[in-house]
C-alpha cells in the first residue's frame, strides 16, 4: 500500500515539474520537492550502483531538473542522492500505468514517457510509441508546450541518444515476438517518420529528436536502413498466416511508403493471402493495398483484378471517402492495370454527388490525372469537375502540382474545357511568382495548353520566365523537352528560353540519358521556332545514333529527320545509320511521316535505295487520298531528288501530277526588297523576267541574261534563313542546290542583310553590288 501511495507522489511531483518547469528559479524549490518525493525511506533505493550510472540530464549550471522518466540525478553535492522509478514500479505493488501515447504532446514527452515505463511497457505499448512519434514530427510547433524551450533544456542531444537508443533496441530485440497488431504498428509507424524525415530533409538547428531518428531510421543516402526494415521483412513473412486484412493492408503499406523492396516474394505471399480475404477489406484498406503495390511498381494482375470486381460489385460506394476513390484510380492508373468496369463505377459514384465540395483540390486532380493516365474517356466526369472548378471562388488552396495535373489531364484526354484552361491560367499569372512550380508543374502545364491549342501568351510569357530563373532544377530530359515542344507548339517564340535551356543541357552532358521521344521532340521544338544551337544538335545526333535500335515510333524517327533537315545541319553520319531504322518500320508511318523523312534525306542528298524502293512507293500509293498540300510539296521535290539527281525510282504515275499542281500552284508573293533589286537589274541594262516557272517546277524571282547564259536571281528574305538570320534553312539550300542541278541555270542569291546595307546608300551602289554579284564587266555594263 505504501509503495503505492509513494508511486503515486512521486509520479504526481514528476508530472507537475515538467509541466510547471520555467516558474521554478531556485534549486530549493527543486530540494523541497525531491524531499516531498522521497516521503522519508525513499532514500533508501539510492545505492552505490546507482549513484555511478551514466547521467542522462542536460549539464545545466543553473536549476538542475527532475524528470518524469527513471534513474534521476540530482546535482546538490551536499545531499547527493538518486530516485529510480523503476525501483518503485518493480517492486512488488500494482504494476504501474502506462499513459497511453496519444495524450502526449511532444516527441520528448513520448521518449521520457517510454523510458520511464520501458521496464513495464507490453510489446503494444512500444508500438504504440512509434505509432505516435510520426504525428508529432509532422509538426512544425508541438502543441501544449508552455515553454518551447523546455525539452531543450531538459535534455542534452546525448541524453535523447541514449533514451531513444534503449526505446529502439528494446524495439528490434523484441520484433520476433510481435503479433500482426504489434508488428505492423511498428513498421508502420517507423516508415512513417522516414517518410517526414525524407520530405521535410536536414534543416539547421533541428531539434536532438529528429537527429536521432535519421541516424537510427535512414542511411546517409536517406535511403531507409536496410538492415532494419529487412528484419521487418523477415518476421513480417514468418507470421504472415496470421494477418487479418486490416494488417495485410497496412503491412503493404509501410513498405511502400518508404519504397523498400527486398527483392524477395513478400509482396507476393501478400497478395496472395488478400485476394483470398478480399471480402474482409473495408474501402480504405483496399484503397491501400492497391496504392501500396502500384507505388511499388508490382501491378499484381490477379490483386488488382480480384479488388476491383470486388469494388465493382459493391451495391454502392457510400462508404469510400473522396481521398479513397482517387487514391483507388490513382492506384490502377499507375501500374497500367485495366479495369474499365472499376471506373465506370466510381466516375458514376462521382456523378452523383450534388456537389464536389468534399473533394479537396488534390483529390479532383488525381482523379482526372488517373483516369487520362489510365485512357479512359469519361468526359462527363471531366465537365463536371471542369465546372466546379471553373465555379471556385478562388484556387489559392490549388498547388501547383495539382493545377498541372489538371490541365494535363483534360489535354491528354482530348476534352475541351476553355473556360476551366482560362480560369487556371489567370490563377497562374496572377501569381507574384511562381516558386513553388517544379520544372515537371511547368513543363507539363505548357504542354497542355499547346496541345489543348489553348493560347495565353501571358501565361506562357511568366512560365518562361520562371523556367530560367530555376534552370539548375532542370534535370529531367522530359521536363527540359515538353517545355521547348510546347512553346514551339504553340508558336511562342523565345530565343533566350531556348538557348539557356539547351545550354544548360549540353553542360549536363546527359543526352545519352534521353528517351527517343524526348531527342526526337527536343530538335522538333528548335527546328519549329528556327533557334539555331549547333553544340544541341550535335549532342543529340550522337545520342541519336547509339541509342538508334530503341526508335521504335515512326513519328520520332521522321520528326528527328525532318527537325535536321529543316535546320540544314547535313549531318551524313546521322542519316546513313538510321536508313535501316526507318525502313523496317515502313508499313507504320502516316502520310505526313511518309512526306517528311522523304523530304528530309532529299536534302540531306543521302542516297537510301534501301528506305526508299518499292515497299515506300506502295505505301505512298495506298495513302495517296490521306496527303495534304504541304506533304504533295515535299514529295514533289523528294521526286526531283530522285529521278533528276540520282536517277532512281519516283512518284508514281498517281501522285505525280498531283504533287506536281501543288508544287506550282502557290501564287508568288513580291516583296518591296524583290521589288527594289528588280528595278535595279532594270537600271544596269538587263531586262529580267520575274517570278518565271522553271521545268523543275519552281519558280524563280528573277531571270536575267548574262553574257549569253541564263542567270537565276533569288531574293532572299528574312523567312529563307533561320530564325531571319544568316543560316540558310533547308527549304533554301535545297532550292539552291536543285534548280542548277534540274533546270540547268546558275543561281546567284541576294540576301536580305546585303541588300538592307545598301538602301542607305545611292543606286549606284546597288547596282555596284549587282554587276560583282553576276560577274558583269564594268567596261560592258553598257552593252549588256
Amino acid at each position: 500500500m505504501w509503495r503505492r501511495r509513494h508511486h503515486l507522489v512521486q509520479s504526481t511531483a514528476q508530472r507537475w515539474l515538467l509541466r510547471r518547469h520555467h516558474h521554478l528559479t531556485s534549486f530549493n524549490e527543486y530540494q523541497i520537492l525531491s524531499s516531498t518525493r522521497c516521503l522519508g525511506g525513499a532514500a533508501s533505493y539510492a545505492t552505490d550502483k546507482f549513484l555511478h550510472m551514466p547521467s542522462i540530464l542536460s549539464n545545466i549550471s543553473s536549476n538542475p531538473s527532475l524528470t518524469r522518466y527513471g534513474d534521476v540525478r540530482a546535482n546538490n553535492a551536499f545531499n547527493p542522492f538518486l530516485i529510480s522509478c523503476h525501483a518503485f514500479s518493480t517492486r512488488g505493488g500494482k504494476r504501474p500505468r502506462v499513459p497511453k501515447m496519444k495524450d502526449l504532446h511532444s516527441v520528448e514527452e513520448v521518449i521520457l514517457t517510454a523510458y520511464e515505463h520501458r521496464d513495464v511497457m507490453s510489446r503494444r505499448d512500444i508500438s504504440a510509441v512509434w505509432a505516435r512519434i510520426p504525428q508529432l514530427v509532422s509538426r512544425r510547433q508541438p502543441r501544449h508546450q508552455p515553454n518551447p524551450s523546455l525539452h531543450e533544456e531538459l535534455l542534452s542531444k546525448d541524453d535523447t541518444r541514449r533514451m531513444l537508443y534503449k526505446i529502439f533496441d528494446d524495439t528490434t530485440n523484441a520484433i520476433e515476438d510481435c503479433d500482426m497488431r504489434e508488428l505492423t504498428g511498428t513498421i508502420l509507424g517507423m516508415a512513417k517518420i522516414v517518410t517526414i524525415l525524407r520530405r521535410q530533409g536536414k534543416r539547421k538547428g533541428e531539434d536532438s529528436s529528429r537527429v536521432i531518428l535519421r541516424e537510427l531510421l535512414l542511411n546517409k543516402d536517406i535511403k531507409p536502413k536496410v538492415e532494419l526494415f529487412q528484419s521487418f521483412a523477415n518476421a513480417s513473412m514468418n507470421k504472415l498466416d496470421q494477418f487479418d486484412a486490416r494488417h495485410l493492408s497496412n503491412l503493404a503499406y509501410a513498405f511502400a511508403l518508404i519504397d523498400f523492396d527486398d527483392g524477395s516474394d513478400l509482396f507476393d505471399h501478400i497478395a496472395i493471402k488478400a485476394v483470398a480475404k478480399r471480402n474482409e477489406f473495408k474501402p480504405q484498406e483496399l484503397s491501400n493495398m492497391v496504392w501500396a503495390y502500384a507505388t511499388m511498381n508490382r501491378p499484381h494482375a490477379v490483386l488488382f483484378e480480384a479488388i476491383g470486381d470486388r469494388i465493382v460489385a459493391s451495391k454502392h460506394l457510400k462508404e469510400f471517402r473522396p481521398q479513397t476513390l482517387k487514391d483507388t484510380v490513382w492506384a490502377y492508373a499507375k501500374a497500367g492495370v485495366s479495369h474499365p468496369k472499376l471506373f465506370e463505377k466510381v466516375a458514376n459514384h462521382v456523378m452523383s454527388y450534388d456537389s464536389l465540395d468534399e473533394f479537396k483540390p488534390q483529390e479532383l486532380s488525381n482523379t482526372v490525372w488517373s483516369y487520362a493516365k489510365a485512357g479512359v474517356h469519361h468526359p462527363e466526369l471531366f465537365e463536371k469537375v471542369g465546372n466546379h472548378i471553373v465555379e471556385s471562388n478562388s484556387l489559392s488552396r490549388y498547388e501547383p502540382q495539382a493545377c498541372s495535373n489538371i490541365v494535363w489531364a483534360y489535354a491528354t484526354s482530348d476534352v475541351p474545357h476553355p473556360a476551366l484552361f482560362r480560369k487556371m491560367a489567370n490563377h497562374i499569372v496572377a501569381l507574384d511568382r511562381l516558386v513553388r512550380f517544379e520544372p515537371q508543374a511547368l513543363s507539363n502545364t505548357l504542354w497542355a495548353y499547346a496541345t489543348a491549342g489553348v493560347s495565353h501568351p501571358k501565361l506562357f510569357q511568366k512560365m518562361a520566365h520562371a523556367a530560367i530563373g530555376k534552370l539548375d532544377r532542370f534535370t529531367h530530359p522530359q521536363d527540359f523537352s515538353n517545355t521547348v515542344w510546347a512553346c514551339a507548339k504553340a508558336g511562342f517564340r523565345h530565343p533566350k528560353l531556348f538557348d539557356k535551356m539547351a545550354n544548360h543541357f549540353v553542360g549536363l552532358d546527359s543526352f545519352h540519358q534521353f528517351e527517343p521521344q524526348a531527342l526526337s521532340n527536343t530538335t522538333w521544338a528548335f527546328a519549329t521556332a528556327q533557334v539555331s544551337h549547333l553544340d544541341l544538335f550535335e549532342n543529340v545526333s550522337t545520342a541519336a545514333i547509339q541509342r538508334k535500335g530503341e526508335f521504335n515510333n515512326p513519328q520520332h524517327i521522321a520528326n528527328l529527320m525532318w527537325a535536321y533537315a529543316t535546320m540544314g545541319i547535313v549531318d551524313k553520319q546521322l542519316f546513313s545509320s538510321f536508313v535501316p531504322t526507318a525502313a523496317k518500320l515502313m508499313d507504320s508511318y502516316n502520310n505526313q511521316a511518309l512526306a517528311n523523312i522523304a523530304w528530309a534525306y532529299a536534302v540531306a542528298n543521302v542516297d537510301a535505295p534501301t528506305l526508299f524502293n518499292d515497299i515506300f512507293i506502295n505505301e505512298c500509293v495506298e495513302k495517296k487520298d490521306g496527303f495534304e498540300n504541304v506533304a504533295l510539296f515535299q514529295l514533289h521535290q523528294w521526286h526531283l531528288w530522285q529521278t533528276k539527281e540520282n536517277s532512281n525510282i519516283g512518284l508514281p504515275i498517281e501522285l505525280l501530277d498531283s504533287s506536281y499542281n501543288v508544287f506550282t500552284s502557290e501564287d508568288p508573293t513580291v516583296s518591296k526588297l524583290q521589288e527594289d533589286v528588280v528595278a535595279q537589274l532594270s537600271s544596269i541594262g538587263l531586262d529580267p523576267q520575274e517570278e518565271v516557272l522553271m521545268d523543275s517546277g519552281y519558280s524563280i524571282d528573277a531571270l536575267v541574261e548574262v553574257n549569253g547564259k541564263k542567270v537565276g536571281v533569288e531574293v532572299d528574305g528574312p523567312y529563307h534563313f533561320i530564325g531571319k538570320g544568316t543560316s540558310p534553312l533547308g527549304s533554301t539550300i535545297l532550292k539552291r542546290r536543285q534548280v542548277p542541278s534540274i533546270d540547268g541555270i546558275e543561281l546567284v542569291s541576294v540576301p536580305y542583310w546585303e541588300w538592307n546595307e545598301l538602301l542607305g546608300k545611292d543606286e549606284v551602289k546597288r547596282q555596284d553590288y549587282l554587276r560583282k554579284l553576276l560577274g558583269l564587266v564594268e567596261d560592258n555594263r553598257n552593252d549588256t
